[in-house]
């Protein structure tokens, strides 16, 4: 298993190499201070949803329960039908959640006036999730986590909150 513990090594490294990188090119400190906290907040989105990568423990699925969802909404209505557990809103929340702050951070850093750019980044941001965990899994062999279309239209869900949150911000926080 790899776990947690190695990732968070690994992005730690990546900042303090940013860091350094920024302070040869003498960036300004709030345009560090932005950046930092964008790969922080990469590194914690690749955290939750890539690790721990389970190798060793093959997860066993049945004709029932797959490791793959592409019919769109299906897992949200299920968790309605079937009773809201804990679990579901945590899974429906988390997932909106999880991607605002990718929606503020990406309009501050970058310049991008048309709306279709900014959708198909989010759509690329949440796709790219789903994605790495499904290569990762068939990379080891172990299909470790559920590929699933409803995550990644809860993650654009997020992402359009957080655009909408970065309109309302006053400029002279957006300015770097």
């Amino acid at each position: 298993m790899i776990t947690y513990e190695l990732a968070i090594l690994l992005g730690v490294i990546l900042l303090i190499a940013y860091i350094i990188y920024a302070i040869i090119l003498k960036r300004s400190i709030k345009r560090i201070i932005v950046n930092c906290i964008f790969i922080a907040y990469l590194i914690g989105v690749a955290i939750v949803t890539l690790f721990p990568i389970v190798y060793d423990d093959p997860v066993e699925y049945t004709d029932i329960i797959t490791w793959y969802n592409f019919i769109p909404f299906k897992t949200i209505s299920s968790a309605f039908h079937n009773g809201i557990t804990a679990t579901a809103v945590t899974q429906i929340i988390g997932n909106i959640i999880m991607s605002v702050p990718f929606g503020v951070i990406v309009l501050m850093l970058f310049n991008i006036p048309q709306w279709w750019k900014k959708l198909l980044i989010a759509l690329s941001f949440t796709a790219s999730i789903e994605l790495i965990q499904m290569l990762i899994g068939m990379a080891i062999g172990n299909m470790y986590r559920n590929i699933d279309i409803d995550d990644i239209i809860l993650n654009l869900l997020g992402v359009i909150i957080g655009y909408g949150i970065y309109a309302i911000i006053p400029q002279k926080i957006k300015q770097l």
